[in-house]
């Protein structure tokens, strides 16, 4: 069986800033403790076990604003997702000392949206609902309408004649392009600024063609966003069967029968040593 592996793989820019904020805060004597880590600080469960063990405080299961509600003193870090003005503020109020592992594409898209407002603009943002990222830029302003489908983007009513438009930055850039041409539709004035990021961009375009594989491996989180729209654009683009694993453990043998081809890619918050593990995994199905 031939292993075909996709480029890019590993850590993006912003996963890579993000682990070295965490690390330079862990060795700087000036921190203050205990630290909190408000979210995830990327979606890979591995690397999150790592940064525990190393004494971090990890809350979840709220908003990033009533999470901060646990936090009496101490450090706190903003996750690559990014949070909004208010939670900023909110920490800031409580007399915490702030941390900011934002990504820098996640921080443009915020001053843009900023700054439309501030000009009297309606901003549609398209995004995953629940998802931190979108959190962190609905939480803006009630002028943000969310849309995360095609059907909303159809059901949006009349939102004035200052509408500027644009989305989180790990979606489908195959998925988005349909929400965006129904609403350009809709409104043919509005200002659009598409933000899918240039990893998340060249990871999917690499599957569109995978050179004659007949099966296609997925390596990253089941939580991370980015890692499952590289399924999805495997399985409904590329018409290659995907599968996404976490790690080697789950390899289902019974994928791979008769199977003369397959692709490995992996999600930006995917550790290179975690992808290796996977295809050495898959090669030792050869012997």
């Amino acid at each position: 069986m031939e292993i075909y592996k996709i480029n890019p793989q590993g850590y993006c820019n912003g996963v890579k800033y993000a682990l070295d904020v965490v690390e330079k805060t862990l060795k700087n004597p000036n921190t203050v403790k205990p630290i909190y880590l408000l979210g995830n600080l990327i979606h890979n469960k591995n690397v999150m076990q790592s940064i525990i063990n190393k004494g971090i405080i990890v809350l979840d299961g709220d908003t990033r604003f009533n999470m901060l509600d646990k936090i009496k003193f101490g450090t706190v870090i903003f996750s690559a997702h990014g949070v909004s003005p208010r939670v900023y503020e909110k920490a800031r109020l409580k007399g915490l000392h702030i941390v900011d592992a934002t990504c820098p594409n996640v921080l443009i898209v915020h001053k843009h949206i900023i700054d439309y407002l501030s000009k009297g603009y309606e901003i549609i943002y398209i995004g995953t609902r629940n998802h931190p990222e979108s959190e962190g830029v609905v939480e803006i302003s009630d002028k943000i309408h969310l849309v995360s489908s095609l059907s909303e983007a159809k059901n949006l009513s009349n939102l004035g004649n200052k509408i500027f438009i644009t989305n989180q930055t790990t979606l489908s850039i195959f998925d988005i392009n349909e929400i965006y041409d129904e609403l350009r539709k809709k409104y043919s004035y509005a200002i659009i600024d598409n933000k899918i990021c240039l990893a998340t961009t060249k990871r999917q375009e690499a599957l569109i063609n995978q050179n004659g594989s007949e099966l296609c491996i997925v390596v990253g989180d089941k939580t991370s966003s980015n890692s499952k729209k590289l399924v999805s654009v495997s399985q409904n683009i590329a018409k290659i069967p995907s599968y996404l694993v976490e790690t080697k453990e789950d390899l289902n043998p019974n994928w791979f029968k008769n199977v003369k081809k397959v692709s490995i890619t992996s999600g930006a918050s995917t550790p290179n040593e975690v992808t290796a593990e996977v295809i050495k995994a898959i090669e030792q199905m050869n012997k």
